[in-house]
């Protein structure tokens, strides 16, 4: 709470994410993943998500969440101290891999909350992430709002296909997952 109160339009939620939109997110990313893939983690905050990915069968090596808040990184080290964190703004992602040699990246997970973002931020982690990714790879991102995170012609530039999931009734509040697939 006290987080969001400082940041509003960095957290995205007083609440951290639930089990089941932790489980819906580890599933959206693992599908189609190929085995030797990194899964990047943007925004891993209290570990929820990090959590369901570990639970859902992505090898702790395999695991790369990045977290901008110095005590939030911290927190997550003790939680999780055999995984490779790393603590940076996702607006900068491309540089933050290569600085700590992380590849193939294979998913980006991610539980920003794009929608209370300033548009060239949104952009600048779109497009980040999007060149990153093989084509085939996968941005996973949840939403509380009732269309996509990333708008549409940023979508059409980036090569980015949409779909869909079901929400989430049982997260407060109630959210989406989206993957975006990369196309070329």
């Amino acid at each position: 709470m006290k987080r969001w109160l400082r940041r509003p339009l960095g957290i995205g939620s007083v609440t951290p994410s639930s089990q089941a939109l932790g489980r819906a997110m580890a599933r959206t990313a693992l599908a189609g993943l190929p085995a030797d893939s990194i899964v990047v983690e943007l925004g891993a905050g209290t570990g929820s998500i990090t959590r369901a990915l570990l639970a859902a069968g992505v090898p702790e090596r395999s695991l790369v969440p990045v977290e901008l808040d110095g005590e939030l990184h911290a927190y997550l080290q003790r939680t999780f101290p055999s995984l490779r964190l790393l603590q940076g703004d996702a607006a900068r992602l491309p540089d933050l891999l290569v600085a700590h040699n992380v590849a193939p990246v294979g998913a980006v997970v991610s539980g920003l909350p794009l929608l209370a973002m300033p548009g060239p931020v949104v952009e600048a982690i779109v497009t980040g992430v999007a060149s990153v990714l093989p084509p085939g790879g996968a941005l996973v991102q949840f939403t509380y709002g009732p269309k996509s995170p990333v708008p549409p012609e940023l979508l059409r530039r980036l090569h980015l296909e949409p779909s869909r999931g079901r929400r989430i009734w049982t997260n407060l509040p109630p959210a989406v997952v989206w993957r975006f697939v990369r196309q070329r």
